[in-house]
C-alpha cells in the first residue's frame, strides 16, 4: 500500500485478512484529514464531514466501531454572500439546482426576470444530456444563467475548487445527468429521483462526523489496521516497477511485493509509474485551496447558519466560510468561535501566494464585510493544500479508463485509489480503496 491516505487505509483495511499488508507514508497518515486544536478548540484542517447518501463511510465507521460515536452538524442552513448581502440559500436545493421554484424566487438571489427564466424549464422541450455537457451548460439548458452561476456553481464550484463552466456534468454531478435523462423537465426529474418519504421523525443526516473530529476516524482505523497485524512503513516510494509477473518492486524498498495499491496524489502517482500511464496521470488538471481558521467573537456569527458560499465575480478571495462553532457546538468554548475561511480555485492562486498574516487579513477583511461589522481575529492558523483538488474536466472517465488500460499491459498487479478518478469525497476515497484491492486480489488469485 502506497499512500497512507483515507483510500490507502481503507484499501489496507480490505486486504488485511487476505494478504500481508504493509502501508507506506512517509509524513503523516490520513492524507487531507487533519484534526487540530486552535486555542483550546477542535478545528478540522481539512474535510469536517462526510456524506451519508454515499454509504462507505458509514459502513467503515460501523466496521471499526465508530459508528457510535457519530454526530450531525448542529445546523445544515446556509446562506449565499451575493451582492454585499448574505441570503439564505432556499429550500429544496438539489446541487444547487432547484426542485421547489417558489422559495429560489423568494430568495432574492435570482432577478425577476431569472426565476422566470428558471421556471421556463417546466415547459421547454427535452434537452437530453449530451456527451462533454458541462456542468454549467446542463443546468444553463433547463433553468438559465442566473440558476447555473448564482446558485450551481457556488455549491458544485466550492466543493471542487473549481469552475463549473469547465467541469463535466457526467463525471461532476451524475445525478443530475440522470435527472434529465429521465425526464424531460430536470426539476421534475429531481422530484422523481427523491428518495421515499422517511417515516414521522427527523430527517435522515445529510453529513456525520465523529463527535471530536475526523481524525478520530484515521486513529480509530490505523489502530483496529496494527491490531490486524498491518505494518506501517515511514518511508518514501521513489518507483513502482513490475518485474516478472506477478512481482511488484516498491523501490528503494529491497523486497519484491506480489501486488501493490498506488493511493498517492496523481502528481505523485505520476512519478511513481512513469510511461504512458504517468503522462495521463500528469494531465489531470489540479487546484489548490488554503483554509484560514480563525478565533472571533461568538455574538457576531449569525445563529442557526453553518456558513457561506460566495459567488464568483464578486472581487473576493474568500469562496466559501463555515461557522464551524454553529455547526460542531459540542466542540465549541464559551465566549469564543471559530469560523473557518477558504481560498484558491482552479486558475486561480493569487490566495495561495499570499504570505500567511496578509492572507488572514484580508479574509478576515472579507468576513466583517459579509457579517456588516468589523471583525476583530483572535488565534488564527492557515491550513494549505496544494493540487489537492483534482478538476474532473468533460471526458475525464475515458481519461481514468485510459490510465487503466494502460496500467494493465504494464503494471498487471497493480491498482491506483484516490480523489483523482471516481469521486473526490470521503465515502468515495474508501470506496476507491475497496474496489483498488478487490483489483489486486483477483489479479493475484
Amino acid at each position: 500500500m502506497i499512500g497512507g491516505g483515507i483510500a490507502g487505509l481503507a484499501a489496507a483495511w480490505h486486504l488485511r485478512e487476505r494478504a500481508d499488508v504493509t502501508v507506506f507514508e512517509p509524513n503523516r497518515l490520513g492524507g487531507c484529514i487533519s484534526t487540530t486544536s486552535l486555542d483550546g478548540i477542535t478545528v478540522e484542517e481539512g474535510p469536517d464531514a462526510f456524506l451519508t447518501r454515499v454509504p462507505d463511510a458509514v459502513q467503515l465507521c460501523r466496521e471499526i466501531g465508530l459508528e457510535g460515536d457519530l454526530v450531525a452538524p448542529g445546523t445544515g442552513k446556509a446562506a449565499l454572500w451575493w451582492r454585499g448581502a448574505l441570503r439564505p440559500l432556499p429550500e429544496g436545493l438539489v446541487l444547487g439546482v432547484p426542485n421547489r421554484l417558489a422559495t429560489v424566487a423568494r430568495s432574492g438571489i435570482l432577478s425577476p426576470a431569472g426565476a422566470v427564466r428558471a421556471a421556463m424549464d417546466l415547459v421547454l422541450p427535452a434537452t437530453p444530456p449530451a456527451p462533454g455537457d458541462t456542468v454549467r451548460e446542463l443546468v444553463r439548458r433547463r433553468f438559465g444563467a442566473e440558476v447555473a452561476d448564482r446558485l450551481v456553481d457556488p455549491l458544485v464550484g466550492g466543493i471542487h475548487a473549481g469552475w463549473t463552466g469547465e467541469l463535466g456534468a457526467a463525471e461532476t454531478v451524475p445525478q443530475l445527468v440522470e435527472a434529465a435523462r429521465r425526464s424531460r423537465s430536470l426539476l421534475l426529474g429531481l422530484r422523481r429521483m427523491a428518495p421515499p418519504a422517511r417515516p414521522a421523525g427527523p430527517p435522515a443526516p445529510v453529513f456525520l462526523a465523529p463527535r471530536e473530529g475526523l481524525s478520530a476516524l484515521v486513529d480509530r482505523l490505523v489502530g483496529a489496521l496494527r491490531s490486524d497485524g498491518v505494518e506501517f512503513a515511514a518511508a518514501e516510494v521513489t518507483c513502482v516497477r513490475s518485474e516478472d509477473r506477478p512481482g511488484v518492486r516498491v523501490d528503494p524498498y529491497p523486497d519484491a511485493f506480489d501486488a501493490a495499491v498506488v493511493a498517492t496524489p496523481a502528481k505523485v502517482t505520476a512519478r511513481l509509474l512513469g510511461g504512458t500511464a504517468g503522462e495521463l496521470l500528469s494531465s489531470i488538471p489540479l487546484a489548490s485551496v488554503a483554509l484560514v481558521s480563525t478565533v472571533v467573537d461568538p455574538s457576531a456569527v449569525p445563529a442557526g447558519f453553518s456558513g457561506f458560499l460566495v459567488a464568483r465575480g464578486q472581487g473576493k478571495a474568500m469562496t466559501a466560510c463555515s461557522f464551524s462553532s454553529n455547526k460542531w457546538p459540542q466542540r465549541s468554548k464559551e465566549g469564543a468561535a471559530v469560523v473557518r475561511m477558504s481560498a484558491g480555485r482552479h486558475g486561480d492562486n493569487a490566495a495561495l501566494e499570499m504570505d500567511d498574516g496578509p492572507l488572514v487579513e484580508r479574509l478576515v477583511e472579507e468576513l466583517g464585510e459579509a457579517l456588516g461589522q468589523p471583525i476583530t481575529a483572535g488565534a488564527a492558523r492557515v491550513s494549505r493544500w496544494p493540487g489537492s483538488f483534482p478538476q474532473y474536466l468533460p471526458g475525464h472517465a475515458e481519461l481514468v479508463a485510459a490510465i487503466e488500460r494502460d496500467l494493465l499491459a504494464t503494471h498487471p498487479n497493480v491498482a491506483l485509489a484516490g480523489s483523482s478518478y471516481r469521486g473526490s469525497g470521503i465515502p468515495a476515497c474508501i470506496a476507491s480503496g475497496r474496489d483498488a484491492a478487490e483489483a489486486v486480489l483477483a489479479r493475484c488469485a
